[in-house]
């Protein structure tokens, strides 16, 4: 037995064909109906010239009569539709019957949520509209299989949604758990030219550390940085705690002073997951663009897919009219849908000009919402160049000798300035960085500093070289004789 898997909206379209092919009208009536889609239909409205419209009472009588009923009842709940059934406009009756039978979707971002969002509609009836000139949002590989953007799986068990696109032999295993929250259960590497941190003193470090942030979490209407000088008596050990706090901001991409103490409230700080999920985090072997692929290839046809998002389309108006939505995009064109999702950072989303404009609360929620600040600086070597080759870790934190974490994040900015010593200091004068050992992880003479929240802005508008110099001379306090980068 044959199946037809048309869609209601297939048959009702075939139909309508059908009759239509009887008028004097018919084709013009035909052609508009093959081409309407997102855009087609939004050149039909309520200011179109009458001129450029057809006519037919008795043939938008018969249209109706094919409809199914409890599609009629959805329909006839739309105040336009009688109106335009009872003139015969139909290119405006047949406007109508597309957004509400064919159900267009219409997908504003194409990061890992919008392809998500997609891959997952049954009947591809949906349109991406993505501003850049590629897809995937935060996620961009680049030639070396490594990551620019977003780089990790944090959590790998079941609780994940994204375990069902991902392979895992396609991921390569780099802690049990949160690596920057917790470091204990991680391998990294501590280089001070003051103390040799082992890593039986590192596990100590990481033990008191965690009895320190599990009481800065009990301290209630603070900010982290608040909450740490309330127990700072506490940390009177020989070795430096303050690394700690610089390992929050990694995970954040913001800074203490103003994170709330509430992030650190729980009550098995140990255990605890800090907006992750549960299991290994995981690099990828050939990129986070590996995850972009998988969502892709559960569509099946991926050509197909891939005509359905819309390049250079920067979403400026969305309008919520009676019985579907127009967006608007920069370069004047108008997609119309029955239903729209947006999956835009909070910044652009705050670019869109909503009418009716969204509510009071909404607006509220969307001005709360902080965004991290983050920056990755990959440093390529030649294969026989590299240096580090002791360090057996996937991570290692490097000190700086001339700005310890006390002074960094106890003193006030003048007074940081005046303690620093030597050129660039209003850049170099942050105490901790970073490192992955893209050696250890990948095999590449590769290694990728992590700057984040307030040592991000510092180097935002310094150029590549000079961004280099400042943060190779950490590097060189340990390896004096390090070569010159390759790239």
């Amino acid at each position: 037995m044959k199946i037809d898997n048309r869609t209601e909206y297939d048959i009702l379209k075939e139909k309508t064909k059908s009759l239509a092919s009887k008028y004097p009208i018919g084709n013009q009536f035909i052609n508009y109906i093959d081409e309407c889609d997102f855009l087609t239909n939004s050149k039909i409205n309520n200011t179109t010239n009458v001129n450029d419209k057809i006519f037919s009472k008795e043939l938008s009588r018969e249209i109706l009569l094919i409809i199914k009923n409890d599609t009629m009842i959805m329909l006839d709940k739309i105040k336009d539709f009688k109106k335009y059934s009872d003139i015969g406009d139909l290119y405006s009756l047949w406007k109508i019957i597309y957004i509400k039978c064919f159900n267009p979707i219409l997908i504003i971002g194409s990061g890992v949520s919008g392809l998500t969002i997609a891959s997952g509609i049954k009947d591809r009836n949906f349109l991406i509209l993505e501003a850049r000139e590629r897809i995937g949002g935060r996620v961009f590989t680049n030639n070396n299989n490594l990551d620019m953007g977003a780089a990790w799986i944090h959590g790998s068990n079941q609780d994940n949604p994204l375990n069902k696109f991902i392979d895992i032999d396609s991921l390569i295993p780099v802690s049990s758990c949160n690596p920057w929250m917790h470091s204990e259960n991680t391998q990294i590497k501590y280089l001070n030219k003051t103390h040799n941190i082992t890593e039986e003193t590192r596990q100590i470090l990481a033990s008191k550390w965690n009895l320190i942030a599990t009481k800065i979490g009990s301290i209630q209407n603070k900010t982290i940085m608040e909450g740490f000088e309330e127990v700072k008596e506490e940390c009177d050990d020989e070795f430096d705690l303050f690394s700690f706090l610089y390992m929050i901001e990694v995970w954040c991409g913001g800074s203490i002073k103003n994170i709330s103490t509430s992030f650190l409230n729980e009550n098995n700080y140990t255990n605890a997951l800090f907006g992750d999920y549960g299991g290994s985090h995981c690099l990828f072997k050939n990129g986070a663009n590996t995850l972009i692929e998988s969502i892709i290839n559960t569509f099946g046809n991926k050509a197909e897919f891939y005509e359905k998002i819309r390049y250079n389309q920067i979403v400026t108006r969305v309008i919520y009219n009676d019985y579907y939505v127009e967006v608007h995009t920069s370069d004047g064109k108008i997609y119309n849908c029955n239903k729209l999702c947006i999956t835009v950072p909070p910044g652009p989303l705050k670019d869109i000009v909503f009418s009716p404009p969204l509510k009071s609360e909404r607006i509220s929620s969307l001005s709360k919402i902080k965004m991290g600040s983050y920056k990755k600086i990959q440093i390529e070597f030649n294969k026989e160049d590299i240096f580090w080759g002791d360090i057996d870790s996937p991570m290692f934190l490097t000190h700086n000798s001339k700005i310890d974490g006390e002074t960094y994040y106890l003193s006030n900015e003048s007074t940081r300035s005046n303690e620093s010593t030597g050129s660039n200091e209003s850049t170099q004068s942050f105490p901790y960085i970073l490192w992955n050992n893209y050696k250890y992880s990948k095999n590449k003479p590769i290694l990728e500093e992590v700057c984040p929240a307030d040592i991000c802005w510092k180097l935002t508008g310094i150029n590549d070289e000079s961004i280099i110099d400042i943060v190779t001379s950490q590097l060189r306090n340990y390896y004096p004789d390090m070569p010159e980068p390759k790239a």
